[in-house]
């Protein structure tokens, strides 16, 4: 791949576009647009905001298309209203507002923390505890976290209920769930199954809350967990999902992971863990590669790796018949069982 000059100018300039579109959902500028069409002015007083401000504001997203202008006034596309209308259900704000707050200030330390191989919490928040415990300390973060999560892993729910047959198992336990997108999706496909969520304890009355409002608060059971110090109840549960997680960990701790996983897990049943590897060559995808960047800067050794270094970290641990499901989406399957023979 050939890149130009002006594709390095305009990949340096991309925080212009980020910054603007983060702004407008901050600000709901979206919501006031969503059931009629405003002029300049009028958003300017809806947003008690100086007209001039909001007019360039309001220029910039037109020119990057989330708006259009019928003669004097801004006219949001009804397709777009879906993630850009706060009371939408997949509305970016929540992913607007995690960047804003945790990972652009580190992406701004970037080159330090690739000189000095380590994370930049503390020159950014003057805090070095774990990235978690900075970010579950603020009730609105931890909602912020937990919504971008479940947004995000749409399309990957979309593919593994649609190409994964969980009418084999009996019980369902998805470690890190985010919003209960997934239980959630697996719910409406196996009426039969047996199915948990299993969550740091700062994040389960949240997800409690949650599941109660959806309506899946008796459907779906909530438990304490901690996959780092080993305070896991397994037991129950004969297919296990670990989600988007792994990479958040240096390598080493990826194995005190899953050697707790392992050891707290059925005897026959099978782990997955879904994940965005990078291919052999490590030459990407750009995304993954750029999210070990984001690793870099925020977490404690967390990286992104191969389908075949994390098979090797499955096998290590002892997970027999080790493999790679394919389905439709962003992520892959690294799945692994546990030896019939093995005990607890």
């Amino acid at each position: 791949m050939t890149l130009t000059k002006q594709d390095a100018v305009d990949q340096m300039m991309g925080f212009f576009q980020a910054k603007t579109l983060t702004a407008a959902l901050d600000l709901k500028l979206f919501d006031h647009l969503h059931t009629q069409d405003l002029s300049a002015g009028e958003i300017a007083d809806k947003l008690k905001s100086p007209l001039r401000s909001v007019e360039q504001l309001l220029i910039g997203l037109r020119a990057m298309g989330y708006l259009e202008k019928q003669g004097d006034n801004y006219h949001l596309p009804q397709e777009h209203a879906s993630f850009l209308v706060s009371h939408e259900p997949m509305w970016l704000g929540w992913l607007g507002r995690h960047i804003d707050t945790f990972l652009y200030p580190l992406w701004g330390e970037l080159k330090s923390a690739v000189t000095s191989d380590t994370n930049q919490r503390q020159a950014v928040f003057g805090d070095d505890r774990s990235w978690f415990d900075i970010l579950y300390q603020n009730p609105e973060d931890v909602t912020d976290f937990q919504e971008f999560l479940g947004k995000f892993a749409a399309p990957f729910i979309h593919g593994f209920v649609q190409d994964y047959d969980f009418s084999q198992h009996r019980s369902f336990l998805d470690i890190g769930s985010g919003i209960g997108t997934l239980p959630i999706a697996v719910a409406g496909i196996n009426p039969d199954i047996h199915l948990t969520i299993c969550e740091l304890p700062q994040a389960c009355a949240f997800l409690r809350d949650k599941l109660a409002v959806q309506g899946y608060g008796d459907r779906i059971n909530v438990i304490e967990g901690d996959v780092i110090a080993g305070k896991l109840a397994l037991q129950d549960y004969d297919l296990i999902h670990l989600g988007w997680m792994l990479h958040d960990y240096a390598p080493e701790i990826q194995m005190t992971i899953l050697k707790n996983i392992y050891d707290a897990m059925p005897a026959g049943g099978c782990f997955m863990a879904s994940e965005t590897p990078l291919n052999d060559e490590k030459s990407g995808p750009e995304f993954t590669a750029l999210l070990s960047l984001n690793m870099l800067v925020s977490t404690d050794g967390g990286i992104e790796s191969s389908t075949e270094e994390y098979l090797e970290r499955f096998r290590a641990v002892g997970f027999e018949n080790v493999r790679l499901i394919n389905i439709s989406g962003p992520r892959t399957l690294i799945c692994g069982d546990k030896p019939q023979s093995a005990s607890l």
